[in-house]
């Protein structure tokens, strides 16, 4: 930590611009005294010797005596705040004017201007929550789905947390049991524990094993399924991403090669968080913008969870369309028949030999929509995106962390098979241990902890 982590600070904990109420948090020893400095009201006595979890109605007055708000302030005492310190948080009108100048005032009073992730970084320093708790609150905040608040609010609550401290604690006793083997090796009771300690390793391995394989369904209830449109120009690919999106998101215009960039939108199908994502039209070119354009589309193909590939129906198939389908053999896809309400020149049976489902709509007329998005939902699905209750791991960190203990109790399951010395597999199972506590925070590195707070907003 590279600031004073005993300073009273503040910031502002609402978005910036007009709205109905902003709010300021103070956090820290001398909250209410600042406090007291800056809010008046009817009532004299000190904020801190005001009732907990009370509101107090009164007003910010600066060092001149002018009154800058009407405000509410929130007396909340710790260790049971937030942060688990002494908290003040004043609400008041949501304009940026309001906001700024009594922010300024506290900063004048004493208070330094909290770090992005200050306050929840308190409340992990603090004991109140821990690693995986605290990485959660920015999982609440950015959820893109029901699925994803379902997910990140029951890691919030201490879910993942509990089943890592159950695991760990499995492991301290198998540790124990071991050294008492090796500091004494005269009581010959090696025939004993070492095949109790081994199937104790593989019930682990067994519950750890089953957390990794729906990992890949968390990390995408997190993250959400990457959808990729791509095809050659003016198949029809902005045209879908409008029809997806109900509005006319992306410009559409009769000149091949219209999309230069790369254009990504999120919607939500039946609870899945969705990022389409719009392509240049894939063809060669001498245009350099363009060029440029393709090759982005043509690494979001390596990239998306999905590709849906555009087949303009009223044209005969190219090369270039014969090659697209080429290069996402062995990804998911799903070829769109588009330009269903013109003139076949291709039908579904000319495409089925390409081993994807075949879709016909008409992003003209809408025609055919909801039986792609139907079989979009079927395809996210089947790749393994389950419902929030059901996801455990759903953090990259996390599943890195679990994988890596997985493979060193992997190691000291090898290591008494083979009768090789406990000494190697106390080490390895050691190893588990601490990677695992680096996922709740008990044993973790500062410089890790500072990275993940440094991503956190502004007044969180």
């Amino acid at each position: 930590m590279l600031y004073d982590a005993t300073d009273t600070i503040a910031a502002i904990t609402t978005p910036l611009g007009e709205s109905g109420i902003g709010a300021i948090r103070i956090s820290g020893p001398d909250a209410y005294t600042l406090g007291d400095r800056i809010f008046h009201s009817q009532s004299q006595t000190p904020l801190g010797e005001r009732r907990d979890r009370s509101i107090q109605y009164g007003t910010i007055v600066d060092e001149q005596g002018h009154c800058i708000d009407e405000v509410l302030a929130l007396i909340m005492k710790g260790p049971h705040s937030y942060t688990a310190e002494d908290v003040l948080e004043i609400q008041c009108h949501g304009g940026r004017q309001s906001l700024s100048a009594i922010l300024a005032l506290i900063l004048r009073q004493g208070a330094r201007l909290a770090n992005p992730g200050e306050f929840t970084e308190r409340a992990f320093v603090n004991g109140r929550i821990d690693l995986a708790q605290a990485e959660a609150v920015m999982d609440v905040i950015q959820a893109k789905s029901k699925a994803g608040l379902t997910s990140a609010v029951s890691q919030l609550e201490g879910r993942l947390s509990q089943a890592v401290r159950s695991v760990r604690q499995e492991l301290t006793e198998l540790i124990t049991r071991l050294e008492v083997m090796i500091d004494y090796p005269e009581e010959d009771l090696e025939d004993i524990v070492v095949p109790d300690v081994s199937a104790a390793l593989q019930t682990m391995q067994e519950k750890i094993q089953a957390m990794l394989e729906n990992s890949q369904s968390g990390k995408m209830i997190r993250d959400g399924v990457v959808a990729a449109i791509a095809g050659v120009p003016n198949a029809g690919k902005s045209s879908l991403l409008n029809r997806f999106l109900q509005e006319e998101r992306a410009i559409v215009t009769d000149v091949p090669g219209t999309t230069r960039d790369v254009l990504e939108e999120w919607i939500v199908l039946q609870g899945v968080p969705v990022c389409l994502v719009d392509t240049a039209g894939i063809r060669q070119t001498e245009d350099t913008v363009e060029k440029i354009g393709v090759d982005r589309a043509r690494k979001y193909l390596d990239r998306a969870d999905i590709v849906m590939v555009v087949i303009d129906g009223s044209r005969a198939l190219t090369e270039e369309d014969r090659q697209i389908l080429a290069s996402v053999k062995g990804k998911k896809a799903i070829i769109v028949l588009n330009k269903e309400d013109l003139q076949k020149e291709v039908t579904v049976s000319d495409l089925t030999d390409y081993g994807f489902p075949v879709c016909p709509i008409s992003a003209n007329t809408g025609a055919g929509m909801d039986a792609l998005k139907e079989r979009l939902l079927q395809e996210v699905l089947a790749h393994g995106l389950m419902d929030g209750q059901s996801a455990l791991l759903t953090n990259t960190r996390h599943i890195e962390l679990v994988r890596q203990s997985a493979a060193a109790l992997t190691r000291a399951q090898e290591s008494l098979a083979a009768g090789m010395p406990l000494d190697c597999a106390v080490v390895d199972i050691r190893e588990a241990w601490d990677l695992l506590g680096s996922i709740t925070g008990e044993t973790v590195h500062a410089d890790i902890v500072e990275e993940i707070f440094s991503r956190f907003c502004l007044g969180k």
